[in-house]
């Protein structure tokens, strides 16, 4: 019997426990120890990077995240990756993917990048040289943001009888469990004839400590050569589209797009535009361009509702992917051995 109580109650909290809040995706740090503060030249020296995912989105489900090395590869020639089974080593790029938060491990995942590093021989004239290693990680995310909206067809509010809702702003203050957050949602009921066209004025906010990036070209954005990733060279119009963006999709309940719901239209898009009978997904995704890492997107259901209807709450989905990049540094003295 206490087996069983203690077992139920466990269950219960479990259960209890909302992953969907806070601003943070991935951390990374280097040990205080590794690399260490001194190390000597023509010799090996180990260096343990903690990447920690403490966002509510997995990374490594359908692509991977990258740990991009920096070094002076003059005096740090060669890196070498231990071996991991949640890790690949392609030159300096270190392929990577590590499970978010749940409610059975609301703290998220971590993986140790175990590596040996080697230095190269001093300059004659030089008795020691200090040297930096960057890490900077690179990995897809998404937020996610599932809430209740009000709509209500009588704009004047002239209709005597009591209603189930109340069209009102929301304001979001803990996060997502993303570095991007959804901030606030203002609804606005348009009228169009005979019906109403319910629109959200979506506004984002990057809390992050890093810039968010294309989710179709980050990879190749901490990348020297993009073939290390499998992928070509970006075009003109992919620069142009790739810091500090990102994709953000709405849905309503309804048959539609997959179990998602019914999509609606989000603009402007990632050409600027605001069409109305565009069935592509892809075409009617707001494209969202951060400044001073605000920004907001305008989402409208594509049918209208009767002007005669009474006001009811509907469910609101919310997707934004992108890519997210951040770097840390850390630095170490190489010096030729004491001679007595």
């Amino acid at each position: 019997m206490i087996i069983g109580c203690s077992t139920s109650t466990t269950t219960s909290k479990s259960a209890q426990v909302n992953v969907y809040v806070g601003s943070e995706g991935l951390t990374a740090e280097f040990s205080k120890t590794a690399p260490p503060p001194r190390v000597f030249e023509q010799s090996s020296f180990p260096i343990l990077i903690k990447i920690r995912n403490k966002g509510a989105y997995s990374v490594g489900v359908s692509r991977a995240g990258i740990l991009a090395i920096g070094r002076e590869k003059d005096y740090v020639p060669e890196i070498t990756l231990e071996p991991n089974p949640k890790m690949g080593q392609r030159g300096d790029i270190l392929l990577f993917g590590v499970e978010g938060k749940t409610k059975i491990n609301p703290k998220g995942d971590e993986l140790i990048a175990a590596i040996t590093a080697k230095t190269a021989k001093l300059d004659p004239q030089s008795e020691n040289k200090e040297s930096t290693i960057t890490a900077t990680l690179c990995y897809p995310y998404q937020t996610l943001l599932s809430t209740t909206v009000c709509i209500d067809p009588d704009i004047g509010e002239l209709r005597p009888s009591k209603k189930a809702c109340k069209v009102k702003e929301i304001p979001f203050n803990t996060g997502q469990g993303a570095p991007i957050a959804v901030t606030r949602i203002e609804p606005q009921m348009i009228p169009e004839g005979d019906i109403i066209k319910p629109q959200f004025l979506i506004f984002v906010e990057n809390k992050g400590k890093g810039s968010s990036a294309n989710i179709n070209s980050f990879q190749r954005l901490c990348v020297k050569d993009p073939a290390i990733v499998d992928a070509s060279p970006l075009t003109q119009d992919e620069i142009k589209n790739a810091w500090n963006v990102a994709f953000l999709r709405a849905y309503t309940s309804g048959k539609g797009v997959g179990d998602r719901g019914i999509q609606l239209v989000c603009c402007p898009n990632i050409d600027g535009q605001c069409p109305e009978n565009e069935n592509n997904p892809d075409k009617i995704a707001g494209f969202v361009r951060f400044r001073d890492k605000k920004d907001f997107v305008r989402c409208t259901f594509k049918d209208g509702i009767k002007k005669t209807d009474d006001a009811f709450s509907s469910p609101l989905r919310i997707e934004i992917d992108y890519g997210y990049v951040q770097t840390i540094a850390d630095t170490f003295l190489i010096q030729k051995p004491i001679k007595y």
